[in-house]
């Protein structure tokens, strides 16, 4: 008796095994000739986006050290300058004030211009420091840094200024929180000037009603509008 043959080579199951089998290293042969065909094609445009990508990052970082060395010189430049006014030498701060505030290329250049405009004042030539506030109030430079100059402007003239476009400059800052202790300081000078005792004192307590107000804020208004009360 023959024995039978257990091998199943054209069995169904072995057929669409070997049939996937094949397909399927015909797929990965496909996929690996399109990247290849692509690779070929566009290797170059790869080649020149990774160059970008170096260079840029490169550059970004060089100008964050440059930026950096020209913010350590201008912080140099005006602490020295500042050192020399303290020193009572307003000659010899000046320079340095005058090429940041005409050549700066940080934040300095607007500290600068502030601290030329306080050197003015403090030699007497009041008519220049509000000049330069008045110039610097409607630059460029940082809002806070503006308001600086709008409290100073105000500050210099409080006493003979006009009243009315002073206030104007003030109403904002009477209701900002950060800045309405000196403004109400200043806006109370202007009320009393006209004899308007009366309008003081509603200004600083609509001023007290702001939230957000500190301690010492509050103190220094209760205080003012206590001065106003005993006349």
């Amino acid at each position: 008796m023959k024995k039978e043959n257990k091998e199943c080579k054209n069995c169904n199951d072995c057929k669409r095994y070997q049939d996937e089998a094949f397909e399927l290293e015909v797929d990965e042969d496909l996929h690996q000739e399109r990247l290849n065909q692509f690779w070929k094609k566009y290797r170059f445009f790869i080649y020149a986006f990774v160059v970008i990508v170096l260079a840029a990052t490169a550059g970004f970082q060089l100008y964050q050290s440059w930026r950096m060395k020209i913010r350590l010189e201008e912080s140099d430049m005006f602490e020295n300058a500042v050192l020399q006014i303290f020193a009572q030498k307003p000659d010899d701060a000046r320079p340095a004030l005058v090429q940041l505030a005409q050549n700066g290329r940080t934040g300095y250049k607007y500290l600068a211009r502030l601290e030329l405009a306080g050197l003015a004042a403090r030699q007497n030539d009041v008519k220049k420091a509000l000049a330069e506030l008045k110039n610097f109030m409607g630059s460029d430079a940082p809002e806070v840094l503006k308001t600086v100059a709008t409290l100073s402007y105000v500050g210099y003239q409080v006493d003979t200024g006009d009243v009315n476009e002073l206030m104007q400059l003030l109403r904002p800052y009477l209701k900002n929180p950060a800045f309405v202790e000196t403004a109400a300081e200043l806006a109370t000078v202007l009320y009393l000037r006209e004899n308007k005792q009366a309008e003081a004192k509603k200004m600083l307590q609509e001023a007290l009603r702001m939230p957000n107000l500190s301690d010492e804020t509050q103190k220094k208004l209760k205080n003012l509008s206590q001065m106003i009360e005993n006349g």
